[in-house]
Order: structure tokens, then C-alpha cells, then sequence
């Protein structure tokens, strides 16, 4: 299968479930305040399921820490740029928070590892740095710095000592304490083949798997076409930010401190997904404009049908 045929895959498979979502809520099926109710299984039970097994399963060596600052440097200068384009644009803190989560965090899990596979066809070297750039680069800042965000911008935390509280319980809610786990369990030898142990994986394997299909219904539930033409300017601005200067921003980076050549591609590829799905779950869960975020993924990701296969046909 070609590059392009993976992709094109991959971007409509996930399409489809969204539409599914969007066809659940016309037939009623689903309703408008289901969201709240798939965002917190989401937050609290498969979403931890999915942190815990990715990072645990994991050895991360010291020198691999520079790879996944190039993807997180690119990251923070882009929600730099959205937070100051935002207060330009003169838009209300929920909409802010919805542009700076979009332009900034990938799809690196979903998408990107689907992309990597298809350019490097057996290369387990590719494969291993493309999980450090997706889990330490992308994930473990999504899941803090992402949420901060979402926090600081929601309607839910309306002033800033209930934004305090709003972050503070973050230190002890179950995507947290999954993150910390996952490390601590990274570093240990654990008898994966101890059928108690392999029992746990696998019930945690079953409620991850469950992860994209709730995201995507998710996201189906909340968005709405309604007043596209208001949101345009922030729609053109996300994609630009996401899908064309984070890429051109860890080049710059890869080409700073010398990067190998397969780091710097990895790099790039990562850097070039669409907006990651759980951008609108945060959204949606701490009152973010939840209907932009998802107006927002639903754009980057038909857009970046067409610039990464322009990126990659650059790179190679």
C-alpha cells in the first residue's frame, strides 16, 4: 500500500466515525449534552487506560529526551503564536482556548504512527524514535500542558482562583496519576509473562482500544456547521499554525542541533499530523469552545490530506 493510500485511509476511517457521531445525533441516538457524559468516561477510564499502557510498555533511554524537545519546543512556539493571534482576533477566552489546543498538539498516536509505518516499511529503529516523538514529545505535554490550557481558557473556571482549584485537581485525577504510574512502571522489570500481570494488560489493552471510537463520537455529538463563515479566520489560522509552521519550526530545529537524518524526518512527519481528536474532549470537558475545537480537528484533518503528502514528497 502507498503512502498516500495509507493516509487517505487512515484520515477517512476516522472521518467516518465522526460523521457516524454526527448521524447518531440526527437520528437521536445521541444527544448534545451526551458529550459531557462520553468526555468523562473518556478523561476517567479509557484515556488512563491508554496513557498507563503506552508509557509502561516503554523503555526510554536519556539521549532520546533531545528528540522529544524538538517536537515540544515546536509545540509551545505554536501555542505562543495562537495565544497571540487570539488576543489580535480579539476572541473570547473559550474560543482562545480552542485555537491554542488545536494549533499546537498532533495526532501522533492514531495518524502518526500509521504514517511512519507506511514510509519506513520495517524499520524498527524509525518505529521506536517515532513513539518517543508521539508519547514524551506529543502525549505526556497534551496530557499536562494540554489540560493547563483547557483549564486556564474553559467558562468552567471562570476566575482565576477557580482555575487554581480547576489545576490542582488535575494532580490527583486519574489521567495523572495514570501518567506517573506509567513512567514508574517503565523503569522497573516486570514479569510481563506472570499471568496476573498479562491479565491486567490485557483489560487495559481492551478499555484503550476503546479510546478512539468514544473520541470520535465525542466530537461527532458536539460539532455543528452552524455560522461557519464567522469562524473562517480561525479555522485558516489553526491550519496554518498546525500543519505548516510546526513542521517547518522542528526542521529548523533538527537542522540546530544537528539531528540525524532519520530523527530529523521523524521529526517532521510528527510535527505535520492534524490536530489531535482529544483537544475537543478537553475542550468539552473544561469549557473550552468545545464546537470550534471540533470544527478546528475536523478542518486540520481534511487539510492535512494534502500537506503532508506534500511534506513528505519535500523530505524525500
Amino acid at each position: 500500500m502507498s503512502f498516500s493510500q495509507d493516509v487517505t485511509i487512515s484520515i477517512t476511517i476516522l472521518l467516518g466515525l465522526i460523521f457516524l457521531g454526527m448521524g447518531l445525533r440526527v437520528a437521536g441516538v445521541l444527544k448534545d449534552e451526551h458529550g459531557g457524559v462520553l468526555a468523562g468516561l473518556i478523561t476517567h477510564v479509557t484515556l488512563p487506560a491508554l496513557i498507563f499502557t503506552a508509557l509502561s510498555s516503554h523503555r526510554f533511554r536519556p539521549d532520546e529526551l533531545l528528540l522529544a524537545a524538538g517536537m515540544i519546543s515546536a509545540e509551545l512556539t505554536c501555542a505562543l503564536l495562537a495565544w497571540g493571534m487570539s488576543v489580535v482576533l480579539k476572541l473570547s477566552r473559550p474560543k482562545k482556548g480552542a485555537l491554542i489546543l488545536a494549533s499546537t498538539f498532533g495526532s501522533s498516536a492514531f495518524l502518526g504512527y500509521a504514517v511512519v509505518k507506511s514510509v519506513y516499511v520495517g524499520n524498527v529503529k524509525a518505529l521506536a524514535d517515532a513513539a518517543i516523538v508521539s508519547e514524551l514529545g506529543v502525549g505526556l505535554v497534551l496530557f499536562t500542558v494540554g489540560v493547563f490550557i483547557a483549564i486556564n481558557f474553559g467558562a468552567e473556571a471562570s476566575n482565576p482562583g477557580q482555575r487554581r482549584r480547576e489545576i490542582v485537581k488535575f494532580f490527583y485525577s486519574p489521567i495523572f496519576i495514570s501518567l506517573c504510574l506509567g513512567v514508574a512502571v517503565s523503569l522497573m522489570s516486570l514479569p510481563h509473562g506472570f499471568w496476573l500481570i498479562r491479565a491486567c494488560y490485557r483489560a487495559l489493552a481492551i478499555l484503550a482500544g476503546a479510546n478512539t471510537f468514544l473520541v470520535t463520537m465525542t466530537i461527532g455529538v458536539m460539532i455543528h456547521f452552524k455560522d461557519l463563515r464567522k469562524v473562517l479566520p480561525v479555522v485558516f489560522l489553526a491550519c496554518l499554525l498546525k500543519l505548516v509552521a510546526q513542521p517547518v519550526l522542528v526542521s529548523w530545529f533538527s537542522d540546530l542541533f544537528s539531528f540525524q537524518h532519520l530523527w530529523r524526518e521523524i521529526l517532521t512527519m510528527e510535527a505535520s499530523m492534524p490536530t489531535a481528536a482529544m483537544t475537543a474532549v478537553f475542550a468539552r470537558r473544561y469549557g473550552c469552545d468545545a464546537e470550534l475545537t471540533s470544527i478546528l480537528v475536523f478542518a486540520t484533518f481534511i487539510s492535512s490530506v494534502f500537506t503532508m503528502i506534500m511534506i513528505i514528497l519535500l523530505l524525500s
